[in-house]
Protein backbone atom coordinates (compact mmCIF):
# COMPACT_ATOMS: atom_id res chain seq x y z
CA UNK A 1 0.00 0.00 0.00
CA UNK A 2 2.16 2.81 -1.64
CA UNK A 3 1.52 6.62 -0.33
CA UNK A 4 3.33 9.53 -0.81
CA UNK A 5 6.34 9.81 1.14
CA UNK A 6 8.01 13.23 2.13
CA UNK A 7 11.19 14.49 -0.30
CA UNK A 8 14.09 17.07 1.54
CA UNK A 9 11.48 20.02 -0.38
CA UNK A 10 8.57 18.88 1.32
CA UNK A 11 10.27 18.70 4.78
CA UNK A 12 11.85 21.81 4.24
CA UNK A 13 8.53 23.57 3.56
CA UNK A 14 6.77 21.71 6.71
CA UNK A 15 9.82 23.66 8.91
CA UNK A 16 9.44 27.21 7.40
CA UNK A 17 6.71 28.68 9.09
CA UNK A 18 8.59 27.98 12.32
CA UNK A 19 11.75 29.79 12.39
CA UNK A 20 13.45 28.07 15.00
CA UNK A 21 12.29 24.69 13.21
CA UNK A 22 13.79 25.89 9.96
CA UNK A 23 17.03 26.62 11.23
CA UNK A 24 17.18 23.17 12.69
CA UNK A 25 16.25 21.70 9.54
CA UNK A 26 19.32 23.72 8.00
CA UNK A 27 21.48 22.13 10.11
CA UNK A 28 20.71 18.45 9.78
CA UNK A 29 19.84 19.23 6.43
CA UNK A 30 22.94 16.52 5.18
CA UNK A 31 21.52 14.08 7.69
CA UNK A 32 18.32 14.13 6.39
CA UNK A 33 19.01 13.70 3.07
CA UNK A 34 20.66 10.62 4.17
CA UNK A 35 17.86 9.26 5.75
CA UNK A 36 15.43 9.81 3.31
CA UNK A 37 18.14 8.18 0.69
CA UNK A 38 18.43 4.90 2.48
CA UNK A 39 14.75 4.84 2.99
CA UNK A 40 14.20 4.68 -0.77
CA UNK A 41 17.24 2.39 -1.75
CA UNK A 42 16.20 -0.23 1.31
CA UNK A 43 12.58 0.32 0.73
CA UNK A 44 11.79 0.98 4.68
CA UNK A 45 8.70 2.27 6.08
CA UNK A 46 9.41 5.18 8.81
CA UNK A 47 6.43 5.44 11.59
CA UNK A 48 6.67 8.38 13.21
CA UNK A 49 4.86 8.92 16.88
CA UNK A 50 2.80 12.40 17.29
CA UNK A 51 5.31 12.71 19.92
CA UNK A 52 8.31 12.71 18.11
CA UNK A 53 10.18 16.00 17.66
CA UNK A 54 9.43 17.76 14.54
CA UNK A 55 12.62 17.03 12.28
CA UNK A 56 11.75 13.12 13.16
CA UNK A 57 7.93 13.42 13.19
CA UNK A 58 8.58 14.95 9.52
CA UNK A 59 10.37 12.00 7.98
CA UNK A 60 6.88 9.88 7.74
CA UNK A 61 4.37 10.26 5.40
CA UNK A 62 0.60 11.82 6.40
CA UNK A 63 -0.45 8.30 6.77
CA UNK A 64 2.59 7.18 8.46
CA UNK A 65 2.25 9.48 11.71
CA UNK A 66 0.00 8.96 14.83
CA UNK A 67 -0.38 7.01 17.65
CA UNK A 68 1.27 3.94 18.66
CA UNK A 69 -1.85 1.54 17.50
CA UNK A 70 -2.66 3.15 14.40
CA UNK A 71 0.93 3.25 13.34
CA UNK A 72 1.67 -0.75 14.23
CA UNK A 73 -1.99 -1.18 12.18
CA UNK A 74 -0.51 0.96 9.23
CA UNK A 75 2.70 -1.51 9.24
CA UNK A 76 0.64 -4.36 8.47
CA UNK A 77 -1.15 -2.90 5.43
CA UNK A 78 2.23 -2.47 4.24
CA UNK A 79 4.42 -4.82 1.92
CA UNK A 80 7.96 -2.69 3.25
CA UNK A 81 10.34 -5.11 4.00
CA UNK A 82 12.08 -2.98 6.60
CA UNK A 83 10.10 -0.75 9.25
CA UNK A 84 11.60 1.83 11.08
CA UNK A 85 9.44 2.79 14.38
CA UNK A 86 10.43 6.61 15.27
CA UNK A 87 8.81 6.09 18.90
CA UNK A 88 9.81 3.73 21.92
CA UNK A 89 10.45 -0.07 22.48
CA UNK A 90 7.13 -1.03 23.47
CA UNK A 91 5.48 0.46 20.41
CA UNK A 92 7.85 -0.92 17.78
CA UNK A 93 7.56 -4.59 19.92
CA UNK A 94 3.39 -4.23 18.90
CA UNK A 95 4.27 -3.53 15.17
CA UNK A 96 6.10 -6.65 15.37
CA UNK A 97 3.69 -8.33 16.82
CA UNK A 98 1.68 -7.65 14.11
CA UNK A 99 4.28 -7.86 11.42
CA UNK A 100 6.04 -11.42 12.24
CA UNK A 101 8.00 -11.53 8.75
CA UNK A 102 8.69 -8.15 8.73
CA UNK A 103 12.54 -6.46 9.95
CA UNK A 104 11.40 -4.24 12.62
CA UNK A 105 13.98 -1.75 13.54
CA UNK A 106 14.06 1.41 16.38
CA UNK A 107 16.88 3.27 16.82
CA UNK A 108 17.54 3.80 20.15
CA UNK A 109 16.81 -0.10 22.22
CA UNK A 110 16.85 2.17 25.66
CA UNK A 111 13.65 4.31 24.59
CA UNK A 112 11.89 2.39 26.89
CA UNK A 113 8.47 3.87 29.47
CA UNK A 114 8.11 5.02 33.01
CA UNK A 115 4.68 2.97 32.66
CA UNK A 116 5.75 0.06 30.75
CA UNK A 117 8.86 -0.61 32.21
CA UNK A 118 7.57 -1.08 36.15
CA UNK A 119 5.40 -3.96 34.85
CA UNK A 120 6.07 -7.37 34.03
CA UNK A 121 4.36 -10.85 32.83
CA UNK A 122 4.79 -11.87 36.71
CA UNK A 123 3.02 -9.04 37.96
CA UNK A 124 -0.16 -10.00 35.60
CA UNK A 125 0.36 -13.47 37.14
CA UNK A 126 0.19 -11.76 40.33
CA UNK A 127 -3.16 -9.81 39.68
CA UNK A 128 -5.08 -12.96 38.38
CA UNK A 129 -4.04 -15.28 41.71
CA UNK A 130 -5.14 -12.07 43.41
CA UNK A 131 -8.96 -11.39 41.75
CA UNK A 132 -9.72 -14.92 40.27
CA UNK A 133 -12.03 -14.88 37.12
CA UNK A 134 -11.76 -11.06 36.22
CA UNK A 135 -10.85 -10.50 32.80
CA UNK A 136 -7.46 -8.90 32.19
CA UNK A 137 -7.44 -5.35 30.23
CA UNK A 138 -3.98 -4.54 29.54
CA UNK A 139 -3.12 -0.85 27.95
CA UNK A 140 -1.27 -1.05 24.93
CA UNK A 141 1.49 0.92 26.62
CA UNK A 142 3.48 -2.48 28.11
CA UNK A 143 5.61 -4.99 26.65
CA UNK A 144 4.89 -8.26 24.81
CA UNK A 145 5.48 -10.11 27.68
CA UNK A 146 2.62 -8.29 29.57
CA UNK A 147 0.10 -8.50 26.43
CA UNK A 148 0.94 -12.43 26.33
CA UNK A 149 -0.43 -12.61 29.63
CA UNK A 150 -3.82 -10.96 29.21
CA UNK A 151 -7.44 -11.08 27.53
CA UNK A 152 -7.52 -7.95 25.99
CA UNK A 153 -5.36 -5.12 25.16
CA UNK A 154 -6.68 -1.71 24.93
CA UNK A 155 -5.72 2.14 23.41
CA UNK A 156 -6.27 5.42 25.36
CA UNK A 157 -9.21 5.94 22.71
CA UNK A 158 -11.21 2.79 23.49
CA UNK A 159 -10.23 2.05 27.34
CA UNK A 160 -13.56 2.19 28.20
CA UNK A 161 -15.74 0.67 25.92
CA UNK A 162 -13.13 -2.60 25.54
CA UNK A 163 -13.75 -2.78 29.99
CA UNK A 164 -17.32 -2.81 28.90
CA UNK A 165 -16.81 -5.97 26.84
CA UNK A 166 -14.71 -7.74 28.85
CA UNK A 167 -17.36 -7.44 31.81
CA UNK A 168 -20.41 -8.33 29.41
CA UNK A 169 -17.50 -11.36 27.66
CA UNK A 170 -16.36 -12.58 31.00
CA UNK A 171 -20.27 -11.82 33.07
CA UNK A 172 -18.42 -10.43 35.78
CA UNK A 173 -19.27 -7.09 37.65
CA UNK A 174 -15.75 -6.76 37.88
CA UNK A 175 -12.52 -6.04 34.89
CA UNK A 176 -8.39 -6.24 36.10
CA UNK A 177 -7.01 -3.22 34.51
CA UNK A 178 -3.16 -2.82 34.02
CA UNK A 179 -0.74 -1.12 34.74
CA UNK A 180 -1.79 2.61 34.33
CA UNK A 181 -3.24 4.03 37.50
CA UNK A 182 -4.34 7.51 36.36
CA UNK A 183 -6.13 6.00 33.19
CA UNK A 184 -7.50 3.18 35.95
CA UNK A 185 -8.87 6.18 38.00
CA UNK A 186 -10.96 7.79 35.13
CA UNK A 187 -12.11 4.67 34.13
CA UNK A 188 -13.35 4.09 37.44
CA UNK A 189 -15.11 7.08 38.09
CA UNK A 190 -16.45 7.34 34.45
CA UNK A 191 -18.03 4.00 34.54
CA UNK A 192 -18.97 4.70 38.22
CA UNK A 193 -20.46 8.14 37.02
CA UNK A 194 -23.24 6.08 34.65
CA UNK A 195 -23.72 3.91 37.39
CA UNK A 196 -22.89 1.18 35.20
CA UNK A 197 -21.96 -1.72 38.22
CA UNK A 198 -18.49 -2.45 36.79
CA UNK A 199 -15.74 -1.94 39.51
CA UNK A 200 -12.17 -1.71 38.35
CA UNK A 201 -9.17 -3.47 39.32
CA UNK A 202 -5.99 -1.41 39.06
CA UNK A 203 -2.60 -0.27 40.68
CA UNK A 204 -3.23 1.58 43.40
CA UNK A 205 -6.65 1.22 44.44
CA UNK A 206 -6.21 -2.71 46.39
CA UNK A 207 -2.34 -2.21 47.04
CA UNK A 208 0.53 -0.19 46.70
CA UNK A 209 1.64 -0.70 43.33
CA UNK A 210 1.35 3.01 41.45
CA UNK A 211 1.82 2.64 37.23
CA UNK A 212 2.10 6.17 35.71
CA UNK A 213 3.52 8.04 32.78
CA UNK A 214 5.67 10.82 34.49
CA UNK A 215 5.24 13.18 31.69
CA UNK A 216 1.35 12.97 31.91
CA UNK A 217 1.56 12.40 35.87
CA UNK A 218 2.65 16.70 35.73
CA UNK A 219 -0.71 17.59 34.52
CA UNK A 220 -3.20 18.14 37.71
CA UNK A 221 -6.19 20.34 38.10
CA UNK A 222 -4.29 22.96 39.18
CA UNK A 223 -2.34 22.95 35.75
CA UNK A 224 -4.98 23.61 33.88
CA UNK A 225 -6.19 25.80 36.18
CA UNK A 226 -3.18 27.99 35.93
CA UNK A 227 -2.77 27.88 32.03
CA UNK A 228 -6.66 28.79 31.38
CA UNK A 229 -5.81 31.78 33.62
CA UNK A 230 -2.67 32.17 31.75
CA UNK A 231 -3.40 32.19 28.14
CA UNK A 232 -7.32 32.98 28.41
CA UNK A 233 -9.27 29.66 27.82
CA UNK A 234 -12.74 29.87 29.13
CA UNK A 235 -14.55 26.91 29.38
CA UNK A 236 -17.32 29.81 27.77
CA UNK A 237 -15.65 30.57 24.78
CA UNK A 238 -15.85 27.91 21.47
CA UNK A 239 -12.77 29.74 20.22
CA UNK A 240 -10.65 28.07 22.92
CA UNK A 241 -10.04 24.78 24.18
CA UNK A 242 -7.69 22.60 26.52
CA UNK A 243 -7.24 18.88 25.70
CA UNK A 244 -6.02 16.41 28.23
CA UNK A 245 -5.00 12.76 28.07
CA UNK A 246 -6.98 9.74 29.27
CA UNK A 247 -3.28 9.50 31.06
CA UNK A 248 -3.26 12.66 32.96
CA UNK A 249 -4.57 13.18 36.90
CA UNK A 250 -8.90 12.59 37.08
CA UNK A 251 -9.05 16.63 38.70
CA UNK A 252 -7.04 17.66 34.93
CA UNK A 253 -9.45 15.25 32.89
CA UNK A 254 -12.82 17.03 35.19
CA UNK A 255 -11.06 21.01 34.24
CA UNK A 256 -10.79 20.28 30.71
CA UNK A 257 -13.00 20.45 27.30
CA UNK A 258 -11.75 17.22 25.79
CA UNK A 259 -9.93 14.01 26.95
CA UNK A 260 -8.58 11.26 24.32
CA UNK A 261 -5.70 9.87 22.86
CA UNK A 262 -3.67 11.67 20.87
CA UNK A 263 -5.03 11.00 17.60
CA UNK A 264 -8.39 11.89 19.05
CA UNK A 265 -6.80 15.21 19.54
CA UNK A 266 -5.48 15.21 16.55
CA UNK A 267 -9.61 14.58 15.44
CA UNK A 268 -10.69 17.01 17.56
CA UNK A 269 -8.76 19.88 16.02
CA UNK A 270 -10.20 19.17 12.62
CA UNK A 271 -13.77 18.68 13.99
CA UNK A 272 -13.61 22.17 15.49
CA UNK A 273 -12.27 24.48 13.05
CA UNK A 274 -13.50 27.40 15.00
CA UNK A 275 -10.64 27.48 17.50
CA UNK A 276 -8.58 29.83 17.53
CA UNK A 277 -6.32 29.06 20.77
CA UNK A 278 -5.84 25.34 22.57
CA UNK A 279 -4.06 23.79 24.84
CA UNK A 280 -2.38 20.17 24.83
CA UNK A 281 -2.61 18.50 27.97
CA UNK A 282 0.47 16.28 26.71
CA UNK A 283 4.23 15.33 25.65
CA UNK A 284 5.15 18.84 24.14
CA UNK A 285 6.42 17.86 20.65
CA UNK A 286 2.75 16.67 19.81
CA UNK A 287 1.69 21.05 20.26
CA UNK A 288 4.70 21.46 17.81
CA UNK A 289 4.21 19.00 15.38
CA UNK A 290 0.72 20.26 15.37
CA UNK A 291 1.38 23.70 15.32
CA UNK A 292 2.57 22.83 11.58
CA UNK A 293 -0.96 21.12 10.80
CA UNK A 294 -3.24 23.88 11.69
CA UNK A 295 -1.34 27.14 11.36
CA UNK A 296 -4.85 29.03 12.14
CA UNK A 297 -4.67 27.84 15.87
CA UNK A 298 -2.63 29.72 18.54
CA UNK A 299 -0.95 26.78 20.60
CA UNK A 300 -0.78 27.70 24.13
CA UNK A 301 2.96 26.14 24.79
CA UNK A 302 4.92 25.37 27.97
CA UNK A 303 7.45 23.13 26.66
CA UNK A 304 8.32 21.67 30.14
CA UNK A 305 6.39 18.51 29.73
CA UNK A 306 8.66 16.03 28.01
CA UNK A 307 9.73 12.57 27.76
CA UNK A 308 12.97 11.63 27.72
CA UNK A 309 12.34 8.12 26.03
CA UNK A 310 10.74 9.59 23.05
CA UNK A 311 13.84 12.06 22.54
CA UNK A 312 16.09 9.28 23.00
CA UNK A 313 15.13 9.00 18.61
CA UNK A 314 17.61 11.60 16.92
CA UNK A 315 18.29 11.89 13.52
CA UNK A 316 21.51 10.44 13.87
CA UNK A 317 20.40 7.07 15.60
CA UNK A 318 17.77 6.81 12.38
CA UNK A 319 20.53 7.30 10.19
CA UNK A 320 22.74 4.62 11.95
CA UNK A 321 19.84 2.21 12.42
CA UNK A 322 19.15 2.88 8.51
CA UNK A 323 22.50 2.27 7.32
CA UNK A 324 23.30 -0.85 9.54
CA UNK A 325 19.96 -1.93 9.79
CA UNK A 326 19.99 -2.25 13.84
CA UNK A 327 18.75 -1.79 16.46
CA UNK A 328 16.31 -5.30 15.17
CA UNK A 329 13.30 -5.51 18.26
CA UNK A 330 12.17 -9.73 18.16
CA UNK A 331 9.45 -11.07 19.92
CA UNK A 332 9.42 -14.77 20.75
CA UNK A 333 7.15 -16.27 18.99
CA UNK A 334 4.79 -18.49 21.54
CA UNK A 335 5.00 -14.71 23.51
CA UNK A 336 4.13 -13.04 20.41
CA UNK A 337 0.84 -15.56 19.23
CA UNK A 338 -0.58 -14.69 22.99
CA UNK A 339 0.14 -11.16 22.67
CA UNK A 340 -1.60 -11.03 19.20
CA UNK A 341 -4.69 -12.86 21.30
CA UNK A 342 -4.81 -9.79 23.09
CA UNK A 343 -4.91 -7.38 20.01
CA UNK A 344 -7.24 -9.37 17.96
CA UNK A 345 -9.59 -9.85 20.71
CA UNK A 346 -9.40 -5.83 21.06
CA UNK A 347 -9.77 -5.08 17.20
CA UNK A 348 -12.71 -7.37 17.08
CA UNK A 349 -14.71 -5.29 19.86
Amino acid sequence: MATEQPTLATIERAHRAEPDQHTEFLAHEETIARILELRDRKNALILGHNYMAPQVFQLSGVKERGDSLALARRAAEADNPIILFDGVRFMAETAKILNPEKKVLIADLDAGCSLADAYGAEDVIDYKRRFPGLPVVTYINSYAEVKAESDFCCTSGNAVDVVRHAAAAWGTDGVIFLPDTLMGRNIDHELAANGEGISLVYPGKHDENYGRCYVHEKITGDFIRQMRQQFGLSKDDPTTAVLVHLESQPDAVAEADFCGSTSQMSKYLRDNPQLERVYLGTECEMTANLAAEFPHIDFARTCQIFCEHMARITLEKIRHSLEHEVYEVTVEEETRKRALGAIERMLAI
